[in-house]
């Protein structure tokens, strides 16, 4: 079973959960498997003045089997291109039957494939903001994908950590910070187990992590210390190149022990 973590880690402030709508303002990012939009939720009541309007991110997985217009009457811009999915599938707990199918690609087995992959990204987010990693607020599930805080301003995304042109101070500092997010993580039996400078966000002295679909559970699956470690050697070559002192075996080390134990 997976080891159990604090949850009583309170929603944003910011948050507006209750009578309000929700409209589209425009595309954050377009990917392979899914593209983010910027929502904006207004509340519906008069007297919360203060949290008239939230920003946030609406990721949206494409279909894996589109037909003819569909992706373009759904908002997505792009074709369809998903990576091999067995070694995070161990975690998924399938019966024999949504197993074989799955395996064999039939359409049964890619509508669960289609259902899995945003519903674990949302409930990783949890697990993660629960240990007390930086991660986006997972807000809910939607038939599509999940909704989640934005991170940025009214003018302006977060740029990926690749893309914001850190100092050595400020790399040094984004280090610092991933590993406290990874120990937690780990601590929480969670692996991100895609890790790398594009899927993390760099926002007024913040770094926080993103893309949890393919995360897994270190409980329920027997490849997450060599993903952990996967994990590590792409992030910690890209910071040591940028001046970080970075001994990744050690690291490896001292997370693993918080993994497994």
């Amino acid at each position: 079973m997976p080891r159990s973590v604090s949850t009583d880690r309170p929603a944003p402030a910011w948050l507006i959960v209750e009578s309000f709508e929700e409209r589209q303002v425009g595309v954050l990012k377009s990917g392979k498997e899914a593209e983010v939009f910027l929502v904006e939720r207004r509340s519906l009541d008069g007297a919360a003045a203060e949290h008239a309007t939230c920003l946030l991110a609406h990721k949206r997985f494409r279909p894996r089997h589109p037909g003819i217009g569909e992706l373009r009457q759904l908002g997505f811009s792009k074709g369809t291109i998903y990576r091999h999915d067995a070694v995070y599938r161990q975690g998924w707990n399938l019966n024999a039957r949504d197993r074989r199918a799955v395996q064999g690609r039939t359409s049964h087995g890619q509508g669960i494939r289609a259902r899995i992959w945003p519903a674990n990204e949302l409930a990783m987010l949890r697990r993660a903001w629960n240990a007390g990693a930086s991660v986006p607020y997972p807000v809910d599930r939607t038939d599509d994908g999940v909704l989640m805080e934005y991170i940025g301003s009214a003018t302006q995304a977060a740029p990926r950590l690749v893309d914001a042109r850190l100092d050595r101070n400020a790399v040094a500092g984004a280090w610092s910070q991933l590993l406290d997010s990874l120990r937690r993580m780990a601590r929480g039996g969670i692996v991100h187990a895609d890790l790398s400078v594009y899927n993390m966000l760099w926002w007024e002295g913040r770094l926080v992590l993103i893309d949890f679909p393919q995360a897994v559970d270190a409980a329920e699956n027997a490849e997450a210390a060599d993903l952990l470690h996967r994990d590590l050697v792409n992030v910690g070559t890209w910071f040591g190149r940028r001046g970080v002192e970075v001994d990744v075996e050690k690291v490896f080390a001292d997370l693993v022990t918080d993994l497994l134990l």
